[in-house]
């Protein structure tokens, strides 16, 4: 990352109120103070925090001398008079001087109580007319309405290649790794982790191969994959699914398949990350009847990335339990690339501005470890709620899946009796498995498997979703006919043309 150039600029505008979104607050104070070009004896270097109050930036092992002297001025006797962050904004506008740099350090936690929104509007002015300014620091901000026309908010991207590069040369310098395997591929997992971040799990990942003197410190790359996993599952609404799916232990859906191959292996569009989001009906489909306004605030920034990095998508519609959700996170094999599960209700949270700065830092992650080449794979069991502008972002189609055929069934029963170790005894059946689904398939041998009992007696514990939602079933094959791609044969789903081919069923 680097801020210097917008930092320049906010010095030269003489900005008194700005903020950087940024996940590592450190470094940013130090590409911040890097920026003075040898003035930093000529401005007041200070910080605050929530512990210590107004302090001064400590460079070096030193406090900042210009920093400590107006620290004694504003805060003579420490914490005491300045741990309150209202009572420090008052303090400040009550002992103006020239040159003043605040770093003011998790913003977003102060910024919406109304006495600090005050505070900070009363310092707009003295500390134009001086020449100082309060940087507010925060993983994201959402700034109050009587602050938004008066604070300059700078969003730091997260490490790209070739920060991550250097960070690997001095780590493995320092740690005597005398040559990194697969160099790409290492820095290929730090993205998404900020620098500080990305130093740890790496520090952590080298270890010893070998004994005596022929010992060499190596990556562990295994484990630093688990780490940098850990990492990015601290981001509210994001996990990492790492399950072992391939297109190959799936059956039918051939059209989808090759379709998302050439989408996945092309040389000239290569996947760094997927996005998938489950059931999205149920997420951003909600704005319209959301009063907070928070699910239209996840979508409109979801629309945002999607437009901006050009990130394309599709959309795989079909009832429950029809493979939609095992060939999103097979397609992460096939791409050899992490699959990012997207939960929007796990972002939304109960204080003001905290869905907002949720659901901006994981976009931020997702951007990271994609490298603005992400790929987003949604499923759907109802279409009609999507918002018109959410569709046309996903550029690649939407998909029908259907119920598999008896054909494709035949396949699914011995494939899930293997894999349960259902006996040939307990293996036959005799009822009716009419528009059964993969996953009642599935659930079927697993009840067999857990209980002795053969698969006929297993059935009885079933109730197919085509029985037990049988309109929903046929809305969605009645909306979806000549209207989307079929998952399962080349061109346009039709309904009946659907329901009498055989391809080969999907094993979720």
């Amino acid at each position: 990352m680097n801020n210097t150039p917008q930092f320049k600029s906010i010095r030269r505008a003489a900005v008194p109120l700005c903020a950087f979104e940024t996940a590592d607050p450190a470094q940013t104070i130090l590409g911040c103070v890097a920026s003075l070009n040898g003035n930093i004896d000529e401005v007041k270097l200070c910080q605050w925090d929530l512990l210590n109050g107004l302090t001064a930036v400590v460079l070096s092992g030193k406090a900042h001398k210009g920093g400590s002297a107006y620290v004694r001025k504003v805060s003579p006797n420490g914490a005491i008079d300045t741990g309150n962050p209202a009572e420090c904004l008052s303090k400040l506008a009550n002992t103006p001087e020239q040159g003043v740099i605040v770093f003011w350090h998790n913003a977003h936690r102060f910024i919406n109580n109304e006495a600090v929104a005050q505070g900070l509007w009363n310092l707009r002015d003295i500390f134009k007319a001086n020449g100082s300014t309060i940087v507010m620091l925060a993983p994201s901000l959402t700034l109050p309405s009587e602050l938004k026309q008066d604070v300059v908010i700078i969003s730091e991207a997260l490490p790209d290649e070739t920060a991550l590069s250097a960070i690997v040369d001095s780590i493995c310098n320092d740690a005597k790794v005398s040559k990194v395997e697969d160099r790409d591929r290492v820095i290929d997992t730090l993205l998404g982790l900020s620098a500080f971040a990305a130093e740890q799990v790496l520090a952590m990942s080298i270890e010893k191969n070998g004994d005596g003197e022929n010992a060499k410190r190596v990556i562990n790359q295994d484990l630093l994959w688990e780490r940098k996993k850990k990492m990015i599952e601290q981001t509210p609404g994001l996990s990492v699914w790492q399950g072992g799916e391939s297109f190959e232990d799936l059956r039918g859906l051939s059209n989808l398949k090759s379709f998302l191959t050439r989408i996945l292996t092309s040389g000239k569009t290569p996947v760094r990350a997927i996005g998938f989001i489950d059931e999205i009906e149920k997420g951003l489909a909600g704005s319209a009847g959301d009063t907070s306004g928070t699910s239209q605030d996840q979508l409109q920034v979801f629309l945002k990335v999607m437009q901006d990095l050009n990130v394309p998508g599709i959309i795989l519609l079909g009832p429950p339990g029809t493979g939609k959700s095992a060939i999103a996170k097979a397609a992460g094999n096939v791409a050899k690339c992490p699959v990012v599960a997207i939960d929007t209700g796990a972002m939304k949270g109960s204080l003001v501005g905290e869905s907002e700065g949720r659901i901006r830092t994981a976009m931020e992650v997702f951007k990271a470890v994609s490298q603005g080449k992400g790929l987003f794979i949604a499923t759907c069991n109802k279409i009609a709620s999507l918002p018109p502008e959410l569709r046309r972002r996903f550029t690649l189609g939407t998909f029908f899946v259907d119920l598999p055929t008896a054909e494709e069934r035949k396949e699914l029963w011995p494939f899930y009796a293997k894999r349960y170790e259902i006996s040939a005894k307990n293996s036959k059946r005799s009822f009716d498995d009419t528009d059964w689904t993969g996953a009642e398939v599935k659930a079927c041998c697993d009840v067999a498997y857990r209980t002795g009992l053969s698969l006929d007696e297993s059935a009885t514990f079933i109730v197919p979703v085509a029985k037990s939602a049988p309109d929903q079933v046929e809305s969605l094959r009645a909306m979806a006919h000549g209207r989307f791609i079929s998952a399962s044969v080349k061109g346009v789903y039709e309904k009946q043309t659907q329901q009498m081919t055989s391809t080969g069923r999907r094993m979720e």
